[in-house]
């Protein structure tokens, strides 16, 4: 997990937005689900995680992975397959390939996820289950414009909106 998607995570509503549903994020916590040990980048559980080394995956509400070049298929296929099978209630994706932050958000529904919401930069990614939480995707890149530039370059809308 980038340094900037990892102070997003902590530094914007999601956070906050968990703890007003009474749910607690951590990030890359480990979770465990019988003999096997996951260490998802984003965990949002039912109950706190009170200085425990591990924390049960019964009690996720939320796992999410933000993928990374190298575990793509581990992130895209494997973990959510694995989560699925464990029943954890929902599964959020980040990928940021080709500097295009996309989020997904999906809900286990019969034993497999299905899509709940989804969105790129440029547009608001909003969800209403198991917290209400929005974003602008873009709002993951690692850019800021420099020191004294007080407007975008021509052609880019304002990303407030």
């Amino acid at each position: 997990m980038t340094i900037r998607t990892r102070s997003w995570i902590s530094r914007t509503f999601l956070k906050q937005a968990a703890r007003r549903a009474k749910l607690w994020l951590y990030l890359e916590a480990n979770v465990v689900s019988g003999d096997d040990l996951f260490i998802p980048d984003i965990v949002i559980l039912d109950v706190p995680g009170g200085g425990r080394t591990t924390m049960d995956i019964g009690h996720a509400v939320l796992l999410g992975e933000i993928v990374s070049p190298g575990n793509r298929r581990k992130d895209v296929i494997d973990r959510p397959r694995e989560y699925a099978t464990a029943g954890v209630p929902f599964f959020l994706r980040v990928d940021l390939r080709n500097r295009v932050p996309t989020i997904a958000l999906f809900e286990l529904v019969e034993g497999e996820y299905r899509p709940v919401a989804a969105a790129a930069a440029g547009t608001r990614f909003v969800m209403r289950k198991p917290f209400a939480f929005a974003v602008d995707p873009a709002d993951l890149l690692d850019e800021e414009a420099p020191e004294g530039d007080e407007e975008a370059p021509e052609g880019q809308a304002d990303a407030e909106g």
